[in-house]
């Protein structure tokens, strides 16, 4: 079954590619603007936790996104030396964009599926995107 998933989630990366490329960002920034989504605004350290990046690539994640204009830097109140990071209003309308696709109604109906249909769904996914043998010519 997790075969299934990871093959039904692969079918979705086109479409999370497309908003990544529309707001110049990489598929792997756009993962990380969802993590802030969740999160809320948080320190860059915890930010770099959160994804399993060194404080430097985390750096060098929020200076891309923050150039793109996806998130906010700002202090943290009582402690100035703390940097906080979180989703700007660019950032909340990227989210958004990929949003049409995760709260669609079909996604909604999936949801609903029992253990039986999901079963049945995986078994289905998985003869649907395994890979074909190329008959020769």
């Amino acid at each position: 079954m997790f075969a299934a998933f990871f093959r039904a989630a692969a079918l979705v990366e086109p479409l999370q590619r497309e908003v990544a490329t529309r707001h110049g960002i990489a598929l792997a920034d756009l993962h990380a603007l969802r993590v802030l989504e969740l999160t809320g605004a948080i320190p860059v350290s915890r930010l770099g936790a959160e994804l399993g990046l060194a404080r430097s690539s985390a750096t060098n994640l929020v200076d891309r996104l923050e150039r793109a204009g996806l998130v906010d830097r700002s202090a943290q109140p009582g402690d100035r030396r703390v940097t906080l990071v979180g989703p700007s209003a660019a950032g909340f309308a990227a989210l958004e964009s990929f949003a049409v696709v995760r709260d669609s109604d079909l996604v909604r109906r999936l949801l609903r599926l029992d253990e039986d249909e999901r079963a049945a769904f995986a078994d289905l996914l998985e003869r649907i995107t395994a890979p074909t043998e190329e008959t020769p010519a």
